[in-house]
């Protein structure tokens, strides 16, 4: 027996006992057969274990391990087929399936915030036409309060006016009714006078005949 055997048999028996409880992997081969033997002469308790499939490990020696499969069958298999680590070909793929949903997850997040900056521009773009409108919609009412100033000082001056019409018309009023009554008293004082000088006229012609009467008896005396 060679020295490298004996000393992997060493190692087997040393480690038999602590090998009852563990558990080793399959490595990262890609099918593997449990045999009855220590050879890949003997016949095939099982075939086709996959990479990564989990064993439970009864005893070791010469470079092969007694396992126990998932499925209950007990045979052996060469040391090199397995592993202390779970690192397999399928973890690998799990890791990469893993990796290409968190890259999905990456891209959705950053169309998300896109589509957030967008949103974001857009409510900008909202703020800022209704900051316009709030300008103009200023402007408009203090155009509108002032020519409501200008109408309020309008309806001030034409109240003004309206009242020196009505004192001017009130003035016209008894301006008219003193001119009617100066009219009046005009139209009696002339209508005095011409009675008066009718009057006189009258007497006039009265008395002028007399006259004419009494100097002709006069002269008819002395003749």
């Amino acid at each position: 027996m060679s020295k490298k055997s004996i000393t992997c048999l060493f190692a087997g028996l040393l480690l038999s006992s602590a090998a009852q409880a563990a558990t080793a992997y399959v490595s990262d081969i890609q099918f593997v057969a449990i045999r009855e033997g220590q050879n890949n002469s003997t016949r095939a308790v099982e075939r086709g274990i996959k990479s990564g499939t989990p064993l439970e490990v009864l005893e070791q020696e010469n470079g092969y391990t007694k396992v126990k499969t998932p499925s209950g069958n007990e045979g052996w298999i060469a040391d090199y087929f397995l592993s202390d680590d779970a690192v397999t070909r399928d973890q690998v793929i799990s890791l990469q399936a893993k990796l290409s949903a968190l890259s999905e997850s990456k891209q959705k997040l950053n169309s998300d915030f896109q589509e957030s900056k967008q949103k974001i521009s857009d409510l900008n773009n909202k703020v800022a036409s209704l900051e316009s409108d709030k300008t103009q919609l200023i402007k408009q009412i203090q155009e509108n309060q002032a020519l409501t100033d200008k109408a309020q000082t309008i309806v001030t001056q034409n109240s003004d006016v309206s009242y020196q019409l009505e004192s001017l018309k009130k003035q016209l009023a008894t301006a008219e009714a003193v001119a009617d009554q100066q009219k009046s008293t005009t139209q009696q004082k002339w209508f005095a006078i011409g009675a008066g000088t009718l009057v006189g006229g009258l007497i006039i012609g009265l008395l002028i005949p007399l006259l004419s009467r009494k100097k002709k008896s006069s002269t008819s005396s002395w003749s």
